[in-house]
């Protein structure tokens, strides 16, 4: 008896990249924690949450393939997650480089966190049972949550507005 396959191959790739982009954006904002350690507690707790995701989806994956979970894709496609996986590696080497100050790096994480929000790269797993369901609320609320630590961070490097 053999097990039945599931997902497309084109669905595998989709949450194959899901997951590279997660354990990338933990490597950057571990990068980030390093060259800004004036805001390291903020960089490690986003990168700690982006492996706790990259977690998450692998179980996701593994749910979907015991029918606990269904996986739709919708409009994404594998080429749309390569072109955003490569961009994370892009700045991964610039960061590396030293081509960011703090505030481009705060800018970079409200833009990464904001693109995978608007994509709604999460809601793509539908949930059968409540902790499924729970799994990808949390993946959700978290990269909210991410973005506006960011710019919380980025208000208050701005200093005093003029007339305050």
């Amino acid at each position: 008896m053999t097990k039945e396959h599931l997902l497309k191959p084109y669905q595998d790739k989709i949450i194959d990249l899901m997951l590279r982009q997660e354990t990338l954006l933990a490597t950057l904002y571990q990068i980030f924690a390093q060259k800004f350690p004036e805001y390291k507690q903020l960089w490690h707790k986003l990168a700690k949450e982006e492996q706790k995701h990259a977690n998450w989806i692998e179980q996701l994956h593994v749910a979907s393939e015991k029918k606990v979970v269904h996986f739709r894709e919708g409009r994404v496609k594998p080429s749309h997650l390569e072109t955003f996986v490569h961009s994370i590696e892009k700045k991964i080497k610039q960061a590396e480089a030293n081509d960011f100050n703090a505030r481009q790096a705060l800018v970079c994480t409200i833009d990464l966190e904001r693109s995978l929000i608007e994509k709604e790269v999460f809601l793509h797993f539908i949930g059968i049972t409540e902790k499924a369901r729970g799994v990808m609320t949390s993946l959700a609320q978290e990269t909210k949550e991410h973005q506006e630590l960011a710019e919380k961070l980025y208000a208050k490097t701005q200093g005093p507005r003029k007339g305050d």
